[in-house]
């Protein structure tokens, strides 16, 4: 009786001390995982989701690349301090006038009350917007960097689709608020009315 109790006592220790963490499963490891261990856990905070069943597929994919047709004629990207935090850009692009070299930096960020991108002009060097260029100037050097941000934002959720499993790609919709019943394309409640 004494090895059920201990085996019970340790089992009783190990769920408590797991609260909030969400297991992984040792398959996503991709043939990584250190000897001897049992289990893997990741912390989760207030407002997260686990997406398990991420695997690796034949390690390329094609992507659509940034058309330059959006780029800003007489301005020219020099610079980029940019991160994806919890998924979203953050950070600034630089821009340099061709003729005479002003600089113009273009903030990147997520607003979450409205939930979407802005794209604030600022100033190159102050925590203010720019005030020596035109309002044209300004929408073509913004429309520019959206266009690019746009093109990393859809590159990074067709990886994203392209690794998920139908497990993570179920997690996903839910994380998303989207954890809808799923249906197929032949379902008679996807045939129209008409």
């Amino acid at each position: 009786m004494s090895a059920n109790r201990d085996e019970a006592e340790r089992r009783e220790r190990q769920q408590a001390a797991i609260r909030g963490i969400a297991r992984i499963p040792l398959s996503d490891m991709r043939d990584q995982s250190p000897p001897n261990l049992q289990a893997l856990y990741a912390e989760l905070q207030d407002g997260q989701a686990l997406i398990p069943g991420l695997k690796m597929g034949l390690g390329a994919l094609s992507v659509q690349r940034w058309d330059p047709a959006y780029a800003a004629a007489g301005w020219t990207l020099h610079g980029a301090d940019l991160t994806l935090d919890m998924g979203h850009p953050f950070g600034a692009m630089f821009y340099r006038n061709d003729s005479d070299d002003r600089v113009l930096r273009i903030g990147v960020k997520w607003h979450p009350p409205v939930q979407q991108l802005e794209f604030p002009a600022l100033h190159p060097s102050k925590p203010e917007l720019t005030s020596d260029c035109t309002a044209e100037e300004v929408a073509a050097v913004v429309l520019d960097a959206r266009s690019r941000i746009g093109t990393l934002v859809a590159v990074n959720a067709q990886i994203g689709s392209f690794v998920a499993t139908a497990e993570s790609e179920d997690a996903i919709l839910d994380a998303s608020g989207l954890g809808l019943e799923r249906l197929s394309e032949d379902d008679p409640r996807l045939a129209s009315d008409a």
